[in-house]
């Protein structure tokens, strides 16, 4: 009886830390371009929309009218452009003549643990400027970054600062290019990540990372013009899963198993 009421102990502990650890997971859930919170005034400084509060309110910058934000349709990028709508519209950014627009937004709940994935899908076109996604820590240091335009090797779409996967992920250019991006954290201080391109090419990248991820930001800066093929349009801002559930069960499974034994 003392050794069963022990396993119950143990397995009832570990089930309080594991529940404790969630709160410093991130929130799962969706953001879509097509949320009722953007309804309204468009895409704006403070908008804050999504499933479950899975992400803060947008933090949004721009350094002149040649730059800011809108909710818009990605497919405008060609004839048609990649489509990474959802009721036809997507966030899209633009920055041309030297000036930049930048969206800022952090994990609720913190940031993303073991086990969780963080996804989001980006349209672009024409590579003249530089455009992209930074993946950020608590200290706002960027430890990955993917950008489309010249880095001076050249138009290409290139990772930056990874661990392991950085450099040119191809430079074949498509009126139709629509990348998926996933972060899965598999340790406390990193994880994998994966770039799936569709449309008018198909390619797919990955590699690891070295960082915990507590927000991100979107950029374009500096395009040649404010032509709708220079816009960046992203859309489906995801986390998966609830880490601490699947562990959670395990556990209380684990403890099941021991009285079992016992009993046995």
């Amino acid at each position: 009886m003392k050794n069963t009421s022990s396993y119950i102990l143990s397995a009832s502990l570990c089930a309080l830390f594991l529940s404790a650890s969630a709160g410093f997971a991130a929130t799962v859930g969706t953001d879509l371009a097509s949320d009722s919170a953007y309804n309204g005034d468009g895409w704006t400084n403070g908008d804050d929309g999504g499933t479950a509060a899975t992400f803060g309110a947008w933090t949004l910058t721009n350094t002149n009218a040649n730059a800011g934000r809108f909710i818009g349709d990605s497919t405008s990028l060609g004839a048609p452009g990649a489509d990474v709508n959802t009721s036809s519209e997507s966030f899209g950014m633009f920055g041309h003549t030297s000036q930049t627009s930048e969206a800022f937004r952090g994990f609720n709940g913190d940031a993303l643990s073991i086990g969780q994935t963080f996804s989001l899908d980006i349209a672009v076109n024409f590579r003249n400027g530089q455009k992209g996604f930074d993946l950020r820590d608590s200290s706002n240091a960027v430890f990955f970054n993917f950008n489309v335009g010249d880095l001076g090797g050249g138009d290409a779409y290139t990772v930056q600062f990874a661990t392991t996967g950085s450099g040119s992920i191809g430079n074949t250019y498509s009126a139709n290019t629509e990348f998926n991006l996933s972060f899965t954290q598999t340790t406390a201080g990193g994880g994998t990540w994966a770039i799936i391109r569709t449309g008018g090419v198909s390619d797919s990248d990955a590699g690891t990372y070295t960082g915990v991820p507590h927000n991100f930001k979107l950029y374009n800066s500096s395009t040649t013009s404010g032509a709708n093929e220079n816009n960046l349009f992203a859309n489906s801002f995801t986390v998966v899963p609830e880490p601490a559930s699947s562990a959670l069960v395990g556990v209380t499974l684990l403890g099941l198993g021991f009285i079992r034994r016992r009993r046995v």
